[in-house]
């Protein structure tokens, strides 16, 4: 796209999604868009509960964190961001006993990935203010808000969490001065007590392939809206400029224009000069007879023209500003673009003349906002609360054994064993029958205490309760149903339980918003219509079954016709009481908790190094070919000899074989579209060298080295098939350089 026309465009998108007053933006159908998605994605308000909450904890802490963050008051603002951006990240951090949740917009961060995509570290950019010191000091500006404006970049690993604070800006585009130590700014590294990044990325309108994923919901559309904005900044300048009557006359300009001031007004000197009173005009820099409106530039005639002379001529010209055929352009245009965009043009609804056409009108509206909802709340929104409970059940598990006395064992570091295999292999091996013990010790006294009822004070977090799965609903339909909609649904719902339907399948229709569980929990009371139902079938099917033991069997007129096997109600009376039973017996199902995926955590060996200061030694280090350096195999003609001569799989003389390749479960691949958190040191594509003589560890052109001795021809073609070992699942006792091909 032309630079100006994005230009144009991103200020568009600007003045939309930040509510900005000094933007002169024409076209609404970036704003009426955006209002409608709004309407259709928030409705009467959000619900976010899980789907098993058997002690009611969870559903607190859910409300309680939605109203200290005051999620409902921000939602309308992540959804415009959201939507304009195509992308966004949802981000927590425990602040004492709460946690802090914040958005931030495609410009504000940067996630970087691993081989299995999951998150390998996130950077996030923002700004804030401080209250300035004084006027003398120099640093001290106080803007409108009556702060100084500071910025800090935060770089969040699963061990730490690196935060730099700055008086200068701070962007992602710093990395070449970061390099060389000229970043701005105070550094802190802080402990993640989590384990994991507390992060979730959420995108809009994602590729098939994932390569461009999280595209705005406008972007497809910029030349269409630019277009339409230039139509109407045409439009407005027409009637602007032709909107009123031309007054053509033969009088002066001075008997026809309506003076702007009641008050005489009478030339001076100082007037003349430039010089004004507070109640005065000044004639050099005002119109004390009268001039255009600020507003509009139009200029006020009085409504009594005297004074006029049989041949003065004063007369109106009222030229056609808009013709018909461009209004109904523009308002065609204007609908095809929001149709494009999934909406419907709100001026169009006098196309459907009844409720229902209304309601059908803005069905494919309320189809296309529950997808953007569902990719912003179900995949965002709703992860990063799974996480957070996931990490109170991990809290009351620690909290419950520290109460109850129970110490947990210590893990052993391989590193601490300067290299004794053994001996590491041993108290490894004692360690994982102490946490046996430990673990079922733990999980029996807390089963015991909570049947009991007696937590031990001290204990933090939430019971573990299942699946930590967290969904969302809306608290209300922007349409309502009416009493006639209710009474017709519960007409078919008590149809349905006439069918022999279960009663919570058929809530359904009358309580789509609520889950199995609640519903089931509604069902606790007495339903005398179907006990009395249920009663005068099986009085039906005994009195039935009475008629066939006094009536004769036709072959056999010595035995009672109830005697016939293929006559046996026996079985609808125990299906009669079975559904009785089921009815009067509702209840909520248990879910485990293997059904929602856990964040990529840190282990319990590099937990504790997390927190003595050390770098994590079990993290899977990225080992990609032509990524990281050491690993893959050199294609046919590049070998390790010089000038490509030699194979690294098979000698020719001894027929040993080679490395045996990784298998496939152990080499996950980069999704499309990922960024992998490592630099890419294969730039010789970028400024290759005078004959070849380049080097892939650098931006810059390095020319090979005149030693010969020198390994300068074909540096680094040589290296390592790769270190691929047998999955034996344990540590190697030393670690292979690659493990620290990390992005800091």
């Amino acid at each position: 796209m032309n630079p100006q026309v994005n230009s144009q465009f991103e200020s568009i998108l600007t003045a939309a999604k930040e509510r900005r007053q000094d933007m002169a933006i024409d076209s609404m159908i970036v704003s009426s868009h955006l209002a409608q998605m709004r309407m259709f994605m928030v409705r009467k308000g959000l619900e976010f509960y899980c789907e098993q909450d058997s002690y009611g904890s969870r559903k607190e802490l859910l409300a309680r964190l939605v109203e200290e963050n005051m999620l409902d008051m921000k939602m309308d603002s992540i959804i415009d961001y959201f939507l304009c951006d195509g992308q966004g990240l949802f981000y927590f951090r425990p602040t004492g006993e709460s946690y802090q949740i914040l958005y931030f917009p495609k410009d504000n961060y940067r996630a970087y990935r691993d081989q299995s995509g999951n998150l390998e570290n996130v950077e996030l950019c923002y700004s804030f203010r401080v209250r300035g010191r004084g006027i003398a000091d120099p640093m001290a500006n106080p803007d409108g808000k009556g702060g100084k404006r500071k910025y800090i970049r935060l770089k969040v690993f699963k061990d730490r969490i690196e935060q730099t604070v700055s008086n200068e800006r701070i962007d992602f585009d710093q990395e070449d001065r970061q390099m060389i130590g000229a970043m701005p700014g105070t550094t802190e590294t802080v402990a993640n007590s989590l384990g994991f990044i507390p992060a979730v990325e959420v995108f809009n309108h994602m590729d098939c392939t994932g390569e461009s994923s999280g595209s705005g919901e406008f972007d497809t559309l910029a030349h269409q809206i630019l277009y339409h904005e230039e139509l109407v900044k045409n439009i407005r300048k027409n009637i602007k400029f032709f909107g009123n009557p031309t007054l053509v006359s033969s009088r002066p300009k001075h008997d026809l224009i309506e003076a702007g001031d009641e008050t005489p007004f009478r030339p001076t000197i100082s007037s003349q000069a430039g010089f004004t009173a507070m109640s005065r005009p000044s004639t050099r820099v005002t119109e004390p007879f009268g001039g255009a409106s600020p507003l509009d530039g139009q200029i006020k005639v009085p409504r009594v023209i005297a004074n006029l002379e049989p041949t003065d001529r004063v007369s109106y010209m009222t030229p056609d500003s808009v013709s018909g055929d461009q209004n109904l352009y523009v308002k065609q245009y204007r609908s095809e673009i929001r149709l494009a965009l999934g909406g419907v043009d709100d001026i169009d609804i006098g196309t459907a003349s009844t409720a229902y056409e209304i309601k059908t009108l803005y069905g494919r509206v309320a189809a296309h906002s529950e997808k953007k909802s569902k990719s912003l709340f179900t995949y965002g929104l709703c992860k990063l609360f799974s996480m957070i409970i996931q990490h109170e059940e991990f809290l009351f598990e620690e909290s419950f054994a520290m109460a109850i006395g129970l110490k947990k064992p210590d893990i052993p570091l391989i590193e601490d064993f300067q290299g004794d295999e053994e001996a590491f292999e041993v108290a490894a091996e004692d360690y994982r029958n102490k946490f046996d013990r430990y673990t079922k010790k733990r999980n029996n006294e807390f089963r015991v205490r909570l049947e009991a009822g007696d937590i031990p004070p001290g204990v933090v977090g939430l019971i573990p309760d299942g699946t930590t799965r967290v969904s969302w609903r809306w608290t209300g339909q922007v349409f309502e149903d009416s009493t006639d909609d209710i009474l017709n649904n519960s007409i078919v719902v008590r149809n349905l339980q006439e069918l022999g339907v279960d009663s919570i399948e058929a809530l359904r229709y009358l309580f789509p918003g609520k889950t199995d569980e609640e519903r089931a929990a509604m069902l606790s009371g007495f339903p005398f219509r179907m006990v009395q139902a249920t009663q005068q079938s099986f009085n039906s099917f005994v009195g039935l079954l009475n008629s066939l033991y006094q009536l004769p069997h036709p072959q056999t007129p010595d035995l009672p016709l109830a005697s016939d096997p293929n006559l046996d109600i026996t079985g609808f009376l125990y299906r009669s009481l079975e559904f009785l039973r089921k009815e009067l017996s509702y209840s909520g199902k248990y879910k485990p908790s293997s059904d929602e995926l856990a964040p990529s955590k840190l282990s319990d060996a590099d937990r504790k190094r997390a927190r003595i200061g050390r770098k994590p030694a079990d993290e899977r280090p990225i080992d990609l070919p032509g990524i990281t350096p050491g690993t893959g195999t050199p294609v046919s003609g590049v070998g390790p000899g010089p000038a490509g001569f030699g194979t690294p799989r098979e000698s020719m003389a001894g027929g040993v074989p080679g490395t045996q390749p990784k298998p496939e479960y152990q080499q996950p691949v980069p999704g499309p579209g990922d960024t992998i958190g490592v630099s890419d040191p294969n730039a010789t594509g970028e400024y290759p060298g005078a004959m070849g003589f380049d080097t892939a560890s650098t931006t810059s052109p390095v020319f090979g080295s005149p030693d010969l001795s020198a390994r300068s021809f074909g540096a680094g073609a040589g290296s390592a098939a790769g270190n691929a070992g047998p999955a034996t699942g344990r540590r190697p006792a030393k670690r292979t350089p690659g493990r620290t091909q990390r992005s800091r």
